[in-house]
């Protein structure tokens, strides 16, 4: 294990500074102080975890901006009957 600074681990980690100085007060990350720094002790063999984006498709938007566009037209085309019949032209 070796220590590295708060600023280091948040960048390893992609993570914000505040959040690892959140974790250190909760003691679920073990710090020691050197030098007036706090320091995270950091084990080299510790994987990181990279969220997995799903892969989607230009089809799958495609198809959802469809389907929205149907209903906006749907709502546009009610909203002009509306208005014909408070405000006749």
């Amino acid at each position: 294990m070796e220590l590295i600074s708060i600023k280091k681990y948040a960048q390893i980690h992609k993570m914000t500074i505040y959040a690892v100085v959140k974790k250190t007060k909760d003691g679920s990350l073990k710090t020691e102080k050197k030098e007036g720094e706090i320091l995270i002790y950091f084990d080299a063999n510790e994987s990181v975890e990279v969220p997995s984006i799903k892969e989607e498709k230009i089809g799958d938007f495609e198809k959802a901006y469809f389907k929205l566009k149907l209903k906006y037209d749907k709502l546009e085309q009610k909203y002009n009957n509306l208005l014909t019949r408070i405000a006749p032209r």
